[in-house]
Formats: C-alpha cells, structure tokens, sequence
C-alpha cells in the first residue's frame, strides 16, 4: 500500500516504510527523443520515393528497435535471509538470519522481438498499418548503487554489480527478484510504458507516410 507520494523535479516518487520506487521519467523522454530523432531523420533519410511498404519492409524498421524501454524504476528493497548450514554461502554466515539492502533499477517497455510479418496488416488503400502492440514487461534488472548486508560479523558492503563474491550476487539475486515482485501490480506503470512503445511505433509507420491502427492493445488486459 502506497502511503505518500511526492514529486521530484517532474519525477514520480513513492515511498511506503521500507520500500519505494521514482519513475525515472526524464531518463525515459530523453531516451525517447533520441528514438524520435532517429526514426524522424534517420529513417525518412533512408527511404526512397519507389520503396514499396510491405510487412517486410516494416518489420526491418521495428527490428532496429526491438527492445523499447520506455520506462525505468528506482526499487529500494531490505530482504531477510536465512542461511542454512552446508548452503552455497560462505560458511562464516551459516545459521545465521541476516538482512540485504540496496536499491535497484528495473527497465520497463515492450519486447517486439515476437512480431512477425503475419502480424501485420497494411491497407494500401486508406494507407494504415494495423498491428497488436504486446504487454509492457520488466526487460532488465540491475543493481544500482551499494548493496550491504548486516550479519554477526558486521556489515558486509558491495559496490557494483559485478562483483565476483558468490555472496554478493546471491543477496543480489534475492533483491532483484524481491524488486520484481514489487512492482508488477503496478497496471499504470505497464500501461504507460505500453503506451509509450505505440507512440514509437506509430513513428516508424509515419516514415513510410501511412497512418498505425492498434489492434488487440486491449486484449490481454481484459483477460
């Protein structure tokens, strides 16, 4: 349950006792700038007046842009572990029930690897592209910033995320997931970063001067 909300120069944060997530809403528009530059400039460069638009030719374009992250989240978590004896972890930890905390950065958008040609439609009449536009997903996690983890021998404190200590990537792993979990109730954020992705989309359909039909956008969500 969410029990404050503040905003940060344009960024969304939430916070509730232990945990809390910013949406990172300037690093996304300014990642989706440089795709709109590209796509507005870039793409409409490439293009020749006797180009033919196919779902070929439209895939090709979506290809360069399989994965749209859209969205990016700030998660702070604090697990408990518990260690038991012969377990993977370093046998100074064995018994013990200690505490990991630090933040990670989860990024949201839209996996468009799975669409194929059949996928879509193109009315060369009224000059539209239809096509379905996938649920939003978390397509990373990372950490981000100091990982600590209090224990009987003290504080145990990890930098980066590559680490080669097993314990520190096994109390990432746990935050990571926790992080997860954490956030995939959240249907508005999904839907933005959905939304956001068509926006792209829509982009890429406009280089070849046709218009983008969404169709199931819906579908998933009223299953």
């Amino acid at each position: 349950m969410i029990n404050n909300q503040l905003l940060l120069g344009g960024n969304r944060f939430y916070m509730n006792k232990l945990k809390g997530y910013l949406y990172t809403t300037g690093f996304a528009a300014l990642a989706i700038s440089v795709l709109i530059l590209t796509i507005k400039f870039g793409l409409l460069g490439q293009k020749s007046q006797e180009e033919q638009v196919t779902s070929r030719a439209i895939l090709e374009r979506i290809a360069d842009n399989y994965f749209v992250v859209t969205k990016s989240v700030i998660v702070y978590e604090e697990v408990e572990i518990n260690i038991d004896k012969g377990s993977t972890w370093s046998n100074l930890l064995w018994g013990q029930t200690v505490k990991a905390r630090g933040t990670v950065r989860l990024d949201i958008g839209v996996d468009l690897a799975g669409l194929d040609e059949n996928d879509i439609n193109i009315n060369h009449r009224v000059k539209t592209v239809s096509l379905s536009v996938p649920r939003a997903e978390i397509l990373n996690a990372s950490q981000y910033g100091a990982i600590e983890v209090d224990s009987r021998q003290g504080v145990l404190k990890w930098l980066t995320d590559n680490d080669p200590n097993d314990d520190h990537n096994r109390a990432l792993d746990q935050l990571l997931r926790e992080a997860r979990t954490s956030i995939l109730t959240d249907e508005q954020l999904f839907n933005e970063a959905r939304n956001d992705a068509a926006k792209l989309l829509e982009l890429i359909v406009e280089s070849f001067d046709y218009s983008l039909v969404i169709t199931q956008f819906e579908a998933e969500e009223t299953q």
